[in-house]
């Protein structure tokens, strides 16, 4: 495989203070291998630990190192790159590895029905999508994470998605991965090697060992993506006898479809809003519009974390279509108003045939959700998200489906960083949802908290985390890779 360059990490005051942050204290070494002592902190603030150790690597070498001491310090190993999840799934008191520094990219190569392209778990999805446009012939994956400035190691482990119908999570398009287990090898894992263990290996939580690579299937840029933005009220999607069956024939005729939703008309006043943000994007072979003629604008919409939505139609280049949500240095309109960072909590749920139970819970969320945010002293700016995926292949993701053409609806509710009572607000909501729809939390959101939910996930997921928790004891027998958040998940399988 040849190495090829990756593109300059991203500059600015907020990725400057996120660097402070992240690497405050003198680096000591272990056989050549960084660490630091800092505590970590999460992105959205909620999740801090004090890792006796932060590990900063640059091998594979490095990675076995690590996993040399942890064993003969029995220590515990949790992973983390940028932070963007809001469950405690990287957290630990002992050896934490940042991977960062691992962020290698190797060139394409050409398989039957496209490329794959190999990287290391700290390379950002940003950089890999810069990468891919400037191959000749330009290459992207089918669908991604919104986000740019999150890490391939988190999206991949996690199990994240974008808000294609035509694709799953972006675990789904990998072809093999590479990990090393707690006795220090690298095993690698293919569909042909051993489907089952593939599986599991592709949306892992972390608990088989240190991801090192893993290859993911890549298509030629043949098409772009019309992307429609429209603020239509919630009355002419949500409402009427036939909401489902129009929700369900506009989900089936886009690529991709996501839905915005703000509980105020005017930010900071209390007035109920009702109207939603949709965005659709379809495949076309026109060519992608200049992208300076879409940038200072005037605002649309009323509430400065979204004062970026244009309603309109445009034609993008599919990695600039996905990636709507400016996340990071770009955020200066969110960053003026006080608005830094967000928690997130999200369930993954079977749509039903006619779509009624995706209308039931959106209408349901929009009122709870109002009521939460005019429920205190002062008002919170919540916000809801909503997209959709094609089922996923693998185990552990809470789309599994036997069923390839399966449906499932991603819904979130968003609030800012230290929102008062967000955390009782939507473990209310998140256990409603299971209740009524047999959804399952999505792994790197907040859902700890919801009550008696490592026994209802021993229930859904039932033998598939039987046969997942097999596969990791094989490669982790006395439980290195696990922490105080997946303990529970695994006890007494």
């Amino acid at each position: 495989m040849t190495k090829l360059d990756t593109p300059k990490p991203a500059t600015g005051p907020a990725a400057e203070a996120v660097q402070k942050l992240l690497v405050q204290s003198v680096m000591t070494t272990v056989d050549g291998v960084a660490y630091s002592t800092d505590s970590w902190t999460n992105w959205g603030g909620n999740v801090t630990s004090k890792p006796e150790r932060t590990f900063h690597p640059k091998t594979l070498t490095d990675l076995q190192v690590i996993v040399r001491e942890a064993s003969a310090h029995n220590k515990k190993i949790r992973c983390a790159g940028s932070g963007h999840s809001f469950s405690a799934a990287a957290a630990t008191n002992d050896y934490l590895v940042d991977v960062k520094g691992m962020n290698k990219i190797y060139a394409p190569v050409p398989c039957e029905d496209g490329y794959t392209v190999t990287i290391e778990m700290g390379v950002l999805v940003s950089e890999l999508d810069n990468v891919l446009r400037q191959h000749n012939p330009p290459l992207s994956l089918p669908s991604n994470v919104v986000p740019g400035v999150v890490r391939y190691g988190g999206v991949l482990t996690m199990g994240c998605h974008g808000a294609s119908v035509n694709a799953s999570t972006v675990s789904d398009m990998i072809t093999e991965m590479t990990i090393v287990n707690a006795k220090g090898e690298l095993v690698t894992y293919s569909e042909a090697k051993d489907p089952e263990a593939f599986s599991a290996a592709c949306l892992n939580l972390g608990l088989l060992g240190i991801v090192y690579t893993a290859t993911l299937k890549v298509e030629v840029s043949n098409t772009r993506l019309r992307v429609t933005d429209s603020y239509p009220s919630l009355k002419s999607v949500f409402h009427g006898p036939d909401a489902g069956l129009n929700l369900k024939a506009m989900v089936l005729k886009n690529d991709s479809t996501s839905f915005l939703y703000w509980p105020f008309k005017r930010f900071g006043k209390e007035q109920f809003n009702d109207e939603v943000w949709l965005m659709q994007w379809e495949r076309t072979t026109e060519q992608a519009e200049n992208k300076e003629g879409l940038v200072d604008r005037p605002p649309m919409v009323d509430n400065p974390f979204f004062a970026f939505l244009q309603v309109g139609e445009r034609i993008m280049e599919t990695a600039d279509a996905i990636h709507f949500f400016p996340i990071g240095d770009d955020m200066t309109t969110v960053v003026d108003a006080g608005v830094t960072t967000v928690v997130d909590a999200g369930v993954a749920f079977k749509v039903d045939a006619n779509f009624s139970n995706v209308v039931e819970a959106f209408n349901d969320l929009v009122e709870r959700n109002y009521r939460y945010s005019t429920g205190g002293s002062l008002l919170v700016d919540t916000a809801l998200e909503m997209r959709f995926i094609r089922a996923s292949s693998k185990i552990m993701s809470p789309a599994y489906d036997q069923d390839p053409d399966a449906i499932y609806c991603m819904l979130d509710v968003m609030a800012p960083s230290g929102a008062p009572g967000f955390e009782e607000y939507s473990t209310k909501v998140l256990a409603d949802w299971m209740k009524r729809f047999d959804a399952k939390p999505h792994w790197p959101k907040m859902w700890e908290a919801v009550p008696d939910v490592y026994p209802y996930l021993h229930r859904a997921y039932g033998d598939r985390l039987v046969r997942f928790n097999r596969i990791r004891k094989d490669q982790d027998p006395k439980d290195m890779f696990v922490n105080r958040t997946f303990e529970k998940l695994v006890a007494g399988l």
